[in-house]
């Protein structure tokens, strides 16, 4: 069980092991890091087509761990970034928290 193995893992690796982020997730929050990028930037950035981003943006939003604004100019449209830090932290301890619970009560 690799992910629970946390030897030469830094905090960003433990939260991508904890969301299950793949390859393309892991790429797009790393972009995402630094700056709010749109659909259209990071697909660019990451050679991919917009649907597969959408998607996996998606995805990243219902885990809660990324941001979705609205931006009108002329158009309305959406940049992502990913959450502050500190936040991310939170989000990623309760996560672990409920299933550490859901783990207990099943095995009980």
């Amino acid at each position: 069980m690799d992910f629970l193995d946390l030897e030469d893992k830094n905090e960003k690796q433990i939260i991508f092991d904890v969301f299950d982020l793949n390859d393309l997730q892991r790429s797009l929050f790393n972009t995402m890091e630094q700056s709010r990028k749109t659909v259209k930037q990071l697909a660019e950035e990451t050679d991919r087509n917009r649907s597969t981003v959408q998607r996996a943006l998606q995805d990243m939003m219902e885990k809660d761990i990324i941001l979705r604004e609205g931006k009108t100019d002329k158009t309305v449209y959406y940049v992502y970034t990913t959450l502050p830090p500190e936040d991310l932290k939170q989000v990623t301890r309760q996560t672990l928290d409920d299933w550490h619970s859901e783990v207990k009560k099943r095995l009980n």
